[in-house]
């Protein structure tokens, strides 16, 4: 497929100058971003630090109708959002390399963003406190996967950064290797900016995957801007320090091997990253296509056990925080609240999605070849399936806009931050509770772009096809 398929304006300027114009600025927003503080509480509105009405003439103010508050984060992120997609249009339209000084300036201004955000506190999630007491467990000989943070048996181990983490009273959900990363972040210096810095440099390791996975398919390595720029993954992984970093780089490495027919290796890599995460067990049928043969896969067992070996103790309580996850979390979805409209029942669309998604992974063992594509399939299947549709569950597709510049993706990306919405509600009355047009504006344009490529493409296979 040409690139002219994807059917970007034209009119753009010299290839160098837009992208330095546009990494300035991106440089910019991160920095507005940061200079905020807690993003949480940075509100706008009637009341707020930053109340508009206040600076209107009295005949004005008393006919302007605000919200009660927003999260004054939209502002610097939508200014970046517009930045990166014109970066990104301009860059997959011009289909052609711009030289290394330009790939160089695109590593720079993704570093130094991501330097940056690690100076905006960690507020619009409380997972990286999670992570920190997972850590402190495991120094004190506790086995996470025994006692939720709330236990009594270990009150005595509460510390200063106990008060932040979310759900006391479910154990731990994360598997072994993200235990290991927890520890090995928190070894030296105990603090979320520890956990900020591995993960972003687990996320720089994604950056340099990613263009060596460009090379692979002959594409532009500028077009790695598509992930190293993009403004949800500075903010998820920089700038609140989520995980995700880790278990993406190791399923990257892991594509890079069986795609390099290393299939050895590339079992070791997806095994490596199912002990991060569990999310990349969806791509073992497609790695046995590619790979045709049992053999290599002794690797899966053997890691699988050493990794859990130092956590056995926990007997039947080892999966009990990931069950609880997978039975009542609930947040953001799109196809499967459809579900949940149409049954009324949360375990009925649980086996709709759940059938829907295996039939996905059957259909890309058996008709996908091309590993990469099997991978952004099932992720992006995953994703409009699933119950829960956190915004930093989107760093995991990004990688692969790289390969598929899919507009649908692109948007989501940054339409995403809006589900943070929830959180005005969380902070200004303690309630937790999404509002519809929520999903509505997030979700009504994606589908209309994705619907509207698949008519366009005339089939998914043609729409999934990279650009050249």
């Amino acid at each position: 497929m040409s690139v002219s398929a994807y059917r970007f304006p034209a009119g753009l300027p010299g290839r160098s100058a837009l992208i330095i114009i546009s990494g300035l600025l991106l440089v910019a927003a991160c920095a507005g971003i940061a200079a905020i503080g807690d993003l949480r509480k940075g509100l706008i509105g009637p009341g707020g630090p930053f109340d508009p009405v206040a600076f209107l003439p009295g005949f004005l103010s008393s006919r302007v109708a605000l919200p009660d508050a927003l999260l004054l984060f939209w502002l610097p992120f939508a200014a970046a959002f517009i930045v990166y997609t014109a970066a990104v249009v301009h860059q997959v339209r011009s289909g052609a390399s711009s030289g290394r000084s330009t790939l160089w300036f695109i590593l720079a201004a993704a570093i130094i963003c991501r330097v940056i955000l690690q100076f905006s506190p960690p507020t619009l999630s409380d997972d990286i406190y999670r992570y920190l007491w997972d850590a402190r467990m495991q120094f004190e000989g506790v086995n996470p996967y025994v006692y939720a943070p709330e236990s009594d048996e270990i009150a005595h181990l509460r510390d200063e950064y106990h008060g932040g983490i979310n759900n006391k009273d479910v154990p731990t959900v994360y598997p072994p290797l993200m235990q290991a990363a927890f520890m090995a972040a928190a070894y030296l210096w105990y603090s979320p900016a520890s956990m900020k810095l591995f993960f972003t440099l687990c996320d720089v390791g994604v950056i340099v995957l990613t263009i060596v996975m460009l090379g692979r398919r002959n594409l532009p390595r500028e077009r790695v801007l598509i992930y190293a720029w993009n403004p949800l993954v500075l903010v998820e992984i920089a700038g609140s320090g989520h995980n995700d970093s880790l278990p993406v780089v190791l399923m990257l490495a892991a594509l890079l091997a069986v795609d390099g027919l290393s299939p050895v290796r590339a079992v070791a890599w997806l095994a490596l990253s199912m002990l991060a995460k569990w999310y990349t067990a969806m791509l073992v049928p497609s790695f046995y296509r590619k790979i045709r043969g049992f053999r290599p896969f002794w690797v899966f067992p053997v890691l699988l056990f050493a990794g859990y070996l130092p956590y056995l103790g926990a007997g039947t309580d080892l999966f009990s925080g990931l069950l609880v996850y997978g039975d009542k979390w609930r947040f953001n979805d799109s196809l499967f609240s459809i579900f949940f409209y149409l049954t009324d029942s949360l375990n009925a669309s649980k086996i709709i999605a759940a059938v829907l998604f295996a039939a996905l992974v059957a259909y890309c063992a058996a008709r996908i070849t091309d590993p990469f594509r099997s991978a952004f399939v099932l992720l992006g299947g995953y994703l409009v399936l699933t119950p829960t549709v956190q915004p930093w569950y989107l760093v995991w597709i990004i990688p692969f806009l790289c390969l598929y510049p899919n507009p649908a993706w692109i948007l989501l990306s940054g339409l995403a931050a809006l589900s943070y919405h929830v959180v005005i509600g969380f902070v200004l009355t303690g309630t937790w509770e999404e509002e519809s047009w929520v999903r509505y504006v997030q979700y009504v344009p994606f589908y209309v772009l994705l619907i509207a490529r698949f008519l366009r493409d005339g089939s998914w296979r043609n729409a999934l096809k990279p650009a050249a």
